[in-house]
């Protein structure tokens, strides 16, 4: 990663982290929001990543100014009951970098699709997941990270550009809406939690 690409991560996780703990801004609820954003926020990245590689593409992280600042407004004004949770996009190019050349490849319609559709689902994955630790041991933590997660999916699914939404449902209006509507029900299943 680049240090860029690091800094708008690491900013990305500090301004999510806070949006999600703000209904509690407890020491112990700020670093399990931290961590449980950090987590999400890398496993989603490098999901898109490894598969930007796998097509011998790259994927890089990016702040978007807009979507950031929506976060924290809303996130701020309702105290944390409305959180907006895209504060950046992923930017996939099809560039590969040789040993002493570069070189420009075209990806298809579909390796743009699996690459975008690659974060959101390392996302409900991760949420099952806590959600199952949660059924286990109630643990705040795991609610809290299941809910992350779900959140991060829901907004990276939507179908407007720049989101992955878009990407997906370039390549796949039903794949798309499935995993759209795994996340639907997945966020609203949260307000349960």
């Amino acid at each position: 990663m680049h240090k860029k690409e690091l800094r708008d991560l690491f900013i990305s996780i500090v301004a999510l982290g806070v949006i999600f703990s703000i209904s509690d801004l407890s020491l112990t609820n700020l670093v399990a929001s931290l961590f449980a954003v950090g987590l999400a926020f890398l496993c989603h990245e490098l999901a898109h990543r490894e598969t930007a590689r796998k097509f011998g593409a790259h994927a890089t992280y990016r702040i978007w100014p807009t979507g950031l600042l929506i976060a924290l407004v809303l996130g701020v004004i309702s105290g944390g009951r409305i959180i907006f949770a895209v504060p950046g996009v992923v930017y996939i190019s099809a560039v590969k970098v040789a040993r002493w050349k570069t070189e420009y490849t075209s990806l298809k319609n579909e390796e743009y699709g699996l690459i975008s559709v690659a974060g959101p689902l390392a996302n409900l994955v991760l949420s099952l997941v806590f959600l199952a630790f949660n059924s286990l041991y109630s643990w705040n933590f795991f609610a809290m990270a299941a809910m992350i997660n779900i959140y991060i999916a829901f907004f990276n699914l939507l179908p407007v550009p720049p989101f992955d939404g878009a990407k997906v449902m370039r390549w796949d209006r039903k794949t798309w809406a499935m995993m759209f509507l795994a996340a639907l029900v997945g966020l609203i299943g949260t307000w349960f939690l």
